[in-house]
């Protein structure tokens, strides 16, 4: 019993420390104009639709996965469970039989965007337009707007 007190310091607060943490997504960052097509399909995948515009670019839509945010509500549960079970939860977690802070793909915590990515016609990366929306207008020519200066 005291190999188990002894135990019990080094575990706790693991569960609550991740949902405090939150869990980072995919690092999307190396996705910049002058890219290959094939460097982005590597890290994002196939893409979900694509289309070509009267400029000869071709757009195409991904989806991916954006990472858990921080929760101060999980956190709290999981303290809760930590005190009614005297740490048993943050054991039970140890053992890997389930890992409730790295949720699984299809957990509502998970955040998903999607990336409209633009494509010349030697699949070079013109344009890149990140958390795309469906029903937002992208350029033809596939070049985000400059952007606008404060006044």
């Amino acid at each position: 019993m005291a190999l188990f007190v002894l135990a019990l310091p080094p575990l706790h607060g693991c569960t609550t420390a991740a949902a405090l943490r939150g869990e980072g997504g995919k690092d999307i960052s190396a996705i910049t104009p002058g890219v290959m097509r094939s460097v982005a399909e590597e890290l994002l995948g196939p893409p979900l639709r694509e289309w070509t515009t009267p400029a000869n670019i071709r757009y195409r839509v991904y989806r991916y996965d954006a990472g858990v945010p921080p929760s101060r509500s999980d956190a709290g549960a999981y303290i809760f469970l930590n005190i009614i079970s005297a740490g048993l939860f943050e054991l039970y977690e140890a053992t890997g039989a389930t890992d409730l802070s790295k949720p699984s793909p299809d957990d509502f915590r998970r955040v998903w965007r999607q990336v409209a990515i633009a494509y010349d016609p030697g699949d070079r990366i013109v344009g890149v337009f990140d958390n795309f929306g469906d029903l937002d207008v992208l350029p033809d020519d596939g070049r985000p707007p400059a952007p606008s200066l404060p006044r």
